[in-house]
């Protein structure tokens, strides 16, 4: 079978869905030495990244000069994907050619942007490309991943014919350990003399990192703790306000902002936090905090129904929109050592959880039945891919 996967996004350098296509393909080419994978890159792709996968044998690389949101996704990559003998491709976000006519399947990480209003006024353009594109990934795809029950239903939500072709397929985790002299080093990069909770990902407007940091405000101002708070991630590009919104609380030289790390820095700051914290309003699956419960970590997050499936019992839930809930959560984790532990003991047992080789072997079976190659199968999270 000839299997096309974007990799426009995908990569080491990138969070959220370029870090979701490259660990996801790592893990199928493991599995999968048959069957040839055609892969779509563009400039975006770390050199590293693609000498690590034109190893394997079934592999194909095509270089493909059309960035997401352009004329040339629309012309040129429709073209290149017209010109191979594909019998399904993965689109692992909903941005692809609206006018290719063979099956494909795609993954739907949220709906935050029919939920939240996303860029600015300026954007109204791309916006509506959005709309577009993710309609037409929806209604014209074989099937449709969600990495969780509750993104999937806020699909069915706004598409309920979609319902019936969704599956829910978990994401995995890859964590890299660090010596202790690393940790150190990061700690002292950042003078953190202090414990710290953690927050990890782009600094985006629906992650509420202004709500935390009011929240984490509070505790300081109401408790006395001597701990600080750590956003690790690059600004939002269209919101680079909220970072300075962060900053104008009373406390803010507790607040410490990394920008982008690599992946040992990034796991040495796991290693040494006291806690993970989230305020996030909207996410599809929340891999942060999942990389979180396998470096130990109990968390801190927002009540919402994504975070109460993904992590369940390893995390204490906040109001998101109330700082003092905040601040009263994080000084749980913070005081109360006997709840700590035991939300510590929790996120250990929980992070067994998820894994890419599962996912991508559900991922594969997913892809072998959209192209008529295997049988519907089920899997513990739902149907993996219905009648069609």
């Amino acid at each position: 079978m000839n299997i096309g996967v974007d990799f426009r996004m995908g990569g080491t350098r990138g969070a959220g869905i370029g870090r979701y296509v490259f660990e996801l393909l790592k893990a199928e080419l493991e599995q999968d030495k048959t069957d040839k994978f055609y892969i779509f890159y563009n400039d975006n792709a770390a050199p590293e990244d693609l000498t690590l996968l034109d190893e394997y044998l079934n592999v194909e690389l095509i270089k493909v000069d059309a960035r997401h949101y352009s004329l040339k996704e629309q012309t040129t990559f429709l073209r290149v994907l017209n010109s191979l003998p594909l019998d399904i491709v993965h689109f692992p976000n909903f941005n692809h050619p609206i006018w290719y006519k063979k099956p494909f399947v795609v993954t739907i990480h949220d709906m935050v942007h029919h939920r939240i209003s996303g860029h600015k006024k300026s954007r109204w353009l791309q916006f509506k490309a959005y709309q577009m594109e993710m309609e037409h990934a929806i209604l014209s795809s074989k099937a449709i991943i969600t990495p969780s029950e509750a993104s999937r239903e806020d699909v069915a939500h706004y598409f309920p014919s979609a319902l019936e072709r969704t599956a829910v397929i978990y994401e995995g985790v890859s964590v890299q350990v660090q010596p202790e002299e690393r940790v150190a080093e990061v700690k002292r990069q950042f003078l953190l003399n202090r414990p710290y909770f953690l927050f990890v990902g782009t600094l985006e407007r629906k992650k509420n990192i202004v709500g935390l940091a009011q929240g984490f405000d509070k505790l300081i101002e109401k408790y006395n703790l001597n701990v600080d708070l750590v956003f690790a991630g690059k600004p939002d590009a269209h919101y680079p306000e909220e970072k300075f919104k962060a900053l104008s609380v009373k406390h803010a030289d507790h607040i410490v902002f990394t920008g982008y790390l690599r992946d040992e820095d990034l796991s040495a700051l796991f290693q040494g936090a006291h806690a993970y914290a989230s305020a996030s309003l909207n996410e599809g699956f929340g891999l942060p905090g999942v990389e979180a419960m396998h470096f130990g970590l109990p968390l801190a997050v927002a009540n919402t129904s994504v975070f109460n499936e993904i992590y369940d019992d390893a995390a204490v839930y906040f109001d998101p929109n109330d700082p003092d809930d905040i601040a009263e959560k994080l000084r749980l984790l913070a005081q109360d050592r006997q709840f700590y532990e035991h939300r510590q003991e929790k996120a250990a047992q929980r992070a067994l959880f998820f894994d890419w080789d599962t996912a991508a072997r559900e991922t594969l079976a997913l892809l072998k039945v959209a192209a008529g190659r295997l049988e519907p199968v089920v899997v513990e999270q739902g149907e993996l891919v219905p009648e069609m």
